[in-house]
């Protein structure tokens, strides 16, 4: 019936189902090989039948945090001080508890996505988290309300379907957080967008040897999308979205280590 009404077809080369249904509802589906194996997501959106007034709002207090200048983040100094004073630990948590969006960088090897799953430890386990991967890499055994979407990775594989595609289609399967296994090109932007629009403390792994390169391969990343967006517009559009950037590297006799923690602020000094 579904398939009828939104004149679509779904298939194991084409597993998503995206539509409006003619008596309002908004529905997404993902069907396997794009998610886990006898598994299928779903998302059905019914539209509100309660309308509000203003003075609705106010007598339900919905105006009584609002923040008068959303500029001031009153989280980074208090990060900044934990980095000074060398509180690496405490430092990571409390990036992640604080919803601050993390890209993790590194060479080949050395260990983003063991630490990507360390990281997620910390994420509070009633979080509903939606991992965009081309292989299953990301474990997360705290979080029972979970969600894995399969990639396929250059053109191998079954389903026809991207990371770029599964980013856009997870956006309507409400998730608290998004984490993409590697950011490799074009869907760089739609993560970029997805975490700017109501997602924040997603996390995402790129190959760059120090921060400031990484902020230079997500730019180039962008750039493949062809939006024509100038590249001074793109970079500081991608440090006012990244909160940090973590460094890895490995080192002699095969140990994985963090070598830098960069607070994009500070890269957006000196730009």
């Amino acid at each position: 019936l579904l398939l009828n009404s939104t004149e679509q077809k779904v298939s194991e080369e084409k597993p998503l189902l995206s539509a409006s249904l003619p008596n309002g509802y908004r529905i997404q589906f993902v069907l396997p090989p794009a998610c886990e194996a006898g598994k299928i997501v779903a998302a059905i959106r019914k539209p509100s039948t309660v309308s509000f007034t203003l003075d609705d709002y106010e007598r339900l207090g919905m105006f009584d945090d609002v923040v008068i200048d959303s500029a001031v983040d009153t989280v980074i100094p208090k990060l900044e001080q934990l980095l000074k004073n060398k509180r690496i630990k405490d430092f990571l948590t409390a990036a992640v508890l604080t919803k601050k969006n993390i890209i993790i960088s590194g060479g080949t090897s050395s260990g983003k996505t063991t630490f990507t799953n360390a990281a997620l430890r910390s994420v509070p386990a009633s979080e509903r988290l939606i991992t965009v991967e081309d292989a299953r890499e990301v474990v997360l055994p705290d979080h029972d309300n979970r969600v894995h979407l399969l990639a396929s990775k250059g053109g191998q594989g079954v389903a026809d379907v991207t990371t770029q595609e599964l980013i856009e289609a997870c956006l309507r399967l409400r998730p608290d957080r998004i984490i993409v296994g590697e950011l490799r090109g074009a869907e760089a932007f739609s993560f970029l967008r997805a975490i700017n629009t109501g997602h924040p403390g997603s996390i995402s792994t790129l190959h760059a040897d120090t921060p400031k390169m990484a902020v230079e391969q997500m730019k180039l990343m962008v750039m493949q999308a062809g939006l024509g967006i100038p590249s001074d517009q793109i970079k500081g559009y991608i440090l006012n979205v990244v909160d940090v950037i973590i460094q890895l590297k490995r080192i002699a006799g095969g140990k994985r280590c963090i070598t830098e923690i960069c607070l994009t602020k500070n890269l957006r000094k000196s730009s």
